[in-house]
C-alpha cells in the first residue's frame, strides 16, 4: 500500500443539515381529474402500503436528525449520508408519483435507487478506500480550465445487488421496465392492449391498482433494506424506540408483500431465457387479475 492509500483524506466533516421532513403532496384543483382521482383511490385501495411507507421514510428522517453529533462524523459516516440522502429524496418522488398515477417515471428512479443504496451498503465497509481515495484527489484547482476539478469518482454497484436476491431481483425488472423496450413501454401507457388492438393512453396518469400496488411493493423493499442497514451499522444515533419500531415496519411490509392477491414479479425461465411474469395485474381492485409475461 502507498503511502498517499494510507494518508486519511484531508477533508473534514462539517455539521449536515437536515431539513423539516416533507408532507406527501395533495393535488389542487389545479391538477387533471384523473390526477386528482387517482391520488382519492390509491389513498383508499393501498392505504396500508402508503402509510407503511410513509412511516419507514419518517423512521428514516428521525434517524439522521438524531445523527448529528460529531462523535459520529467520520468519513464511513459521510459516505453513507451522501448515498442514503438520494435514497431518501427518491422515496418522496417515488411515493408522490405512485400515488399521483404518474407510473412510468418510477421504474428509472427506482432502479438509481438500488444503485445508490446497494454503493451506500458497500462504501462503509471494504469499498470505503474507493470513497477515501475520491476525497484525497478531489476539489483540486484545475488551473487550465479555470474549475474546480471535484472529480467523479465512479462506482458501479452491480455486485453488491447481484448478491443480493431481492434487491437484485427488483433490480433487474426495474432496469428492463425503465428502457424503452416495447411491452415496457406498452404496459406503461397502453396497459389495455391486446392481440385486436393497441390502446395508447398518451401522458394519462389514471389510477392503475397493478401499477401501484407492483410500485409501492419495490418501494418497501426498498426503505426495509435501507432502515435495516441503518439499524445494523454502528454509524447512526439509533436508540431501542427505533428498533422496535423497524422490526414491526419489517413485519408489517412483510405481510404486505406476501399477500397472495397483490400484483407482483418474479422471474421465469421460457426457452432459454429469463422472462419478467407479472401477476394479478388488473385496473381495479375489484377487476378480472391477469398474468403478463413480458
Amino acid at each position: 500500500m502507498s503511502g498517499s492509500e494510507r494518508d486519511p483524506p484531508p477533508q473534514r466533516i462539517a455539521p449536515i443539515s437536515v431539513p423539516d421532513p416533507p408532507l406527501l403532496p395533495i393535488p389542487d384543483d389545479s391538477q387533471p381529474a384523473a390526477v386528482r382521482d387517482a391520488f382519492r383511490q390509491c389513498g383508499f385501495a393501498l392505504r396500508e402500503e402508503i402509510a407503511w411507507i410513509q412511516e419507514a421514510l419518517a423512521l428514516e428522517h428521525a434517524i439522521v436528525a438524531a445523527s448529528t453529533g460529531s462523535k459520529l462524523r467520520n468519513h464511513r459516516y459521510s459516505a453513507a449520508l451522501l448515498l442514503w440522502s438520494r435514497v431518501y429524496t427518491a422515496g418522496q418522488e417515488l411515493l408522490r408519483a405512485t400515488t399521483w398515477g404518474a407510473y412510468p417515471v418510477c421504474p428509472p428512479l427506482t432502479r438509481a435507487s438500488l444503485e445508490w443504496l446497494a454503493a451506500e451498503q458497500a462504501v462503509v465497509g471494504r469499498e470505503q478506500r474507493e470513497y477515501a481515495a475520491w476525497l484525497r484527489d478531489g476539489f483540486l484547482a484545475d488551473v487550465e480550465r479555470a474549475a474546480t476539478a471535484v472529480g467523479m469518482g465512479q462506482y458501479m454497484a452491480g455486485q453488491q445487488l447481484a448478491m443480493s436476491e431481492s434487491l437484485g431481483s427488483v433490480y433487474r425488472a426495474a432496469a428492463e421496465l425503465a428502457r424503452p423496450h416495447f411491452g415496457a413501454s406498452t404496459l406503461a401507457v397502453a396497459p389495455g392492449s391486446n392481440r385486436q388492438r393497441i390502446a395508447i393512453h398518451w401522458g394519462d396518469q389514471s389510477f392503475h391498482f397493478g401499477w401501484a400496488q407492483l410500485l409501492s411493493g419495490w418501494q418497501i423493499t426498498i426503505r426495509e433494506h435501507q432502515l435495516r442497514f441503518a439499524i445494523g451499522r454502528e454509524l447512526f444515533a439509533v436508540e431501542s424506540k427505533d428498533r422496535e419500531q423497524y422490526h414491526r415496519l419489517a413485519r408489517k411490509g412483510e405481510m404486505l408483500l406476501n399477500r397472495r392477491d397483490r400484483c407482483r414479479g418474479s422471474w421465469v425461465q421460457k426457452q432459454g431465457r429469463q422472462h419478467f411474469l407479472i401477476e394479478n395485474f388488473r385496473r381495479q381492485p375489484g377487476g378480472a387479475p391477469k398474468r403478463l409475461l413480458l
